[in-house]
């Protein structure tokens, strides 16, 4: 099993503020300026979007103010992508799109007798192998270009057009524009990035919205999301997070004296990141605050600064890990523990735990076994009090 999650999905800021605007427009052709009708607009990783209209033109309602990605789409033509700083007015904006460039060549078609399993594979590694993942579906994973690259030994995928996937357990129809995904077999990681776009499904049965906002409220605690957006409210203790400093050091021969660690506890555990075993794990006795992590930006309009030079291991302690999580560490259920290991010492987030450059970030642990399957959008709002 891959111990690391690396999500990269492009980051959509938003603020949770009683303020809305409405973000307006038109999609055009860069080539002629003539409307591209029904075009695909929305902003990224949330349930705000849609079609556009038949002459091109679009209207994304009940947007709070912050900086948005917004992702304009259209059969043959570019996908763009427009960061917008939304305040207390409305929007307009005109997208033009560029044609794609039309590249013939001959070429030899070919079986890939790989190719089935690498799709299972990435299944697996993409939207996951939990009870939820169980009803989750891919309905056109032949738009995959999929591939093993053995000179850098890692299963690669990417995507022309829009995965459509059917998340049963949550009522989420997701469209996700796969631009690179990488699961690694050199460095242990899954990579993948790209624009998604969740649809809420309807149905007329008053017990299966229940269920839904049930299963939704379910992984949305004890998520990344939740810890962050618990950060930066400072309420860790409260919502059921605990977070310990993880130092790490290169293993030494003998008995090599460190004023740091010397009260830390040696971590052998498979999911503190421990793959390279050149390297040790410690501990830290002492839980840390929010106040020692995260303080609200010195020039960014609400934006917080997360400051960490070492790993974080966050458990979750209102909930027991899944059986099937549990039966593949080998050992009972405990509680929820995930690993952070910062790519770059400070991190910029949005007042709604969105990190600015979700590459700066790796998660391993229960973070990194929960995947799409297990996600809801970064405009969701919990219902707990």
């Amino acid at each position: 099993m891959k111990k690391i999650l690396f999500l990269c999905y492009l980051f959509t800021l938003t603020k949770f503020v009683s303020a809305q605007v409405k973000i307006t427009g038109t999609v055009v052709s860069a080539t002629d300026g003539k409307p591209l009708g029904f075009a695909t607009v929305f902003i990224n990783n949330t349930s705000k979007g849609g079609t556009a209209t038949e002459g091109g033109s679009f209207n994304i309602g009940a947007v709070v103010p912050g900086r948005y990605e917004l992702i304009a789409s259209y059969v043959g033509y570019e996908t763009v992508s427009n960061f917008l700083d939304v305040n207390t007015e409305d929007v307009h904006i005109k997208i033009a799109l560029q044609p794609k460039a039309t590249v013939l060549k001959a070429f030899e078609v070919k079986r890939d007798p790989k190719r089935e399993a690498n799709i299972k594979k990435f299944k697996e590694t993409f939207i996951g192998k939990t009870e939820f993942a169980k009803t989750c579906v891919i309905t056109n994973d032949e738009l995959l270009d999929i591939g093993y690259d053995n000179a850098e030994q890692a299963l690669k995928a990417s995507t022309e057009d829009y995965l459509v996937i059917i998340n049963a357990a949550l009522g989420y129809k997701i469209r996700f524009l796969l631009k690179q995904y990488v699961n690694s077999d050199r460095n242990h990681t899954i990579s993948y990035y790209g624009y998604a776009f969740y649809e809420n499904m309807t149905t007329k049965k008053k017990a299966q919205r229940r269920l839904w906002a049930a299963n939704r409220e379910a992984v949305f605690h004890g998520s990344s999301l939740h810890f962050f957006r618990s950060l930066i409210n400072g309420n860790t203790a409260a919502e059921g997070f605990v977070v310990n400093e993880i130092v790490r050091r290169q293993r030494q021969r003998g008995y090599v004296k460190d004023t740091i660690v010397k009260n830390g506890k040696i971590m052998m555990d498979s999911d503190a990141y421990s793959d390279d075993s050149s390297y040790v794990n410690y501990r830290m006795p002492t839980p840390l605050l929010p106040i020692d992590l995260m303080k609200p930006s010195d020039s960014l309009v609400d934006k917080y600064e997360l400051h960490c030079e070492n790993m974080l291991m966050v458990s979750y302690i209102k909930e027991l890990e899944a059986n099937k999580y549990a039966r593949l560490m080998g050992r009972l259920p405990r509680q929820q523990e995930s690993m952070i290991r910062f790519m770059q010492a400070d991190c910029t987030f949005s007042k709604d735990g969105v990190c600015v450059n979700p590459l700066a970030m790796l998660f391993s642990g229960y973070w990194g076994w929960e995947k799409v399957a297990d996600q809801v959008p970064y405009d969701y709002v919990s219902t707990s009090p």
